[in-house]
């Protein structure tokens, strides 16, 4: 809907009274907010862009061709180079439920671990012959076991705990298999290594596409590429398994890409700083009962962009909506599973009492967090815990 005149006085009067202007957004990890430029790009591409992709008029052979030199623009930015094809999605969770239906993963032997993506456990756990999941230490790191595996997947950061993985540790267990890395919490934020996995996942809803979409970067050099290409054009255009990703939305996350990738090292050094902020500062607070709020895992393990913390005693899902009610919006972890109504998933994973498990709450940063919302969400904590 496009709004005119009174109208749309009257919704930005509406957006200024909620507040949206004036929030303390410390939830990064579930969606980025869009850059001022993106948003501009995105809009431009809405009037310009609207043809289907798959039309045979010479609307959409030039839409074809632009997501071609997208596509390559995308490896570009992430690695350096061109040697990734792209198959485009509308979600990570689409995407995951291709490769476990494509023939990489169905009826096959799966290695994968506990603190994945509940949509990649879900969809690997549906179509694998024999799915195995590997635990997790108490600092969320994986414990490889020597198997035989058809196909492997991790992640690179865990996206509730914030804890880096190791990927060439956990792969080189397991030589044969197909690779596939999920860097949907790091793509954009942290560098990507070259070569290391066959396949890797990202979404660009986590660094500031408005349209969302997602993609796999299927490297050109492996033994999979041709069969998992071949495979997705006809799950979506034969099979109509899944839908047809907009041209905007894709062509503005690969725009997104570029602008994180580009101001990467300006951003990690900020978003440390304000990390280590909040540790030293969060761990000083004192809880009910003389309890202490500590950190979940250690700075030198965890991705500058997640912070985890632990508030003994307290359950943290009432602590987001009473920070909510403040203004500061943070979460007691990850969003895909926060309507579940059970402890958390990788706080079970990595050894946590299941009564200690509702008390973890992540705190995200993206590149406009900034020590006044730090020093906000304290004073929102501290006022929170005196009324608990």
């Amino acid at each position: 809907m496009i709004y005119y005149g009174a109208e749309r006085l009257a919704l930005e009067l509406e957006v200024a009274q909620k507040g949206y202007w004036h929030m303390v957004y410390l939830d990064w990890a579930a969606a980025a907010r869009p850059r001022c430029e993106t948003i501009e790009y995105y809009n431009s591409l809405l009037s310009r862009n609207f043809a289907n992709q798959e039309s045979a008029h010479r609307l959409g052979y030039e839409a074809r061709k632009e997501l071609d030199s997208a596509a390559a623009r995308l490896s570009m930015a992430l690695f350096g180079n061109d040697n990734y094809a792209v198959i485009w999605g509308t979600s990570g969770t689409e995407l995951f439920r291709l490769i476990a239906d494509s023939p990489l993963a169905a009826d096959k032997k799966v290695v994968t671990s506990l603190l994945e993506h509940p949509a990649l456990m879900a969809n690997l756990r549906r179509t694998a012959r024999d799915a195995k999941f590997l635990a997790a230490k108490s600092d969320g790191e994986l414990i490889p076991v020597k198997s035989e595996a058809d196909l492997v997947a991790f992640h690179l950061i865990q996206s509730e705990l914030g804890r880096i993985q190791v990927p060439e540790k956990l792969f080189d267990q397991y030589p044969k298999a197909i690779k596939i890395l999920d860097a949907i919490q790091a793509a954009g934020r942290l560098p990507l290594t070259d070569h290391v996995a066959d396949i890797v996942a990202i979404s660009g809803h986590k660094f500031g596409s408005p349209g969302g979409g997602a993609a796999l970067l299927v490297d050109k050099r492996s033994v999979c590429a041709k069969v998992l290409t071949e495979f997705s054009k006809n799950y979506r255009q034969v099979d109509y398994l899944i839908g047809r990703p907009e041209v905007p939305a894709l062509l503005a996350l690969v725009f997104a890409a570029e602008l994180s990738c580009r101001d990467m090292g300006e951003s990690l050094g900020r978003v440390r700083e304000l990390n280590r902020f909040l540790r030293r500062e969060l761990t000083n607070l004192d809880l009910p009962g003389g309890k202490k709020i500590f950190c979940t895992i250690p700075e030198e393990l965890s991705s500058p962009y997640i912070l985890h913390v632990m508030l003994p005693g307290i359950e943290s899902g009432v602590i987001v909506r009473m920070l909510s009610e403040s203004g500061v919006m943070v979460a007691a972890g990850s969003a895909c599973s926060s309507e579940s109504r059970k402890p958390s998933a990788a706080l079970l994973a990595i050894g946590c009492k299941k009564a200690d498990a509702w008390s973890g709450l992540r705190i995200s940063l993206g590149q406009d967090s900034s020590l006044n919302d730090a020093k906000k969400l304290l004073e929102a904590l501290r006022n929170v815990l005196k009324n608990w």
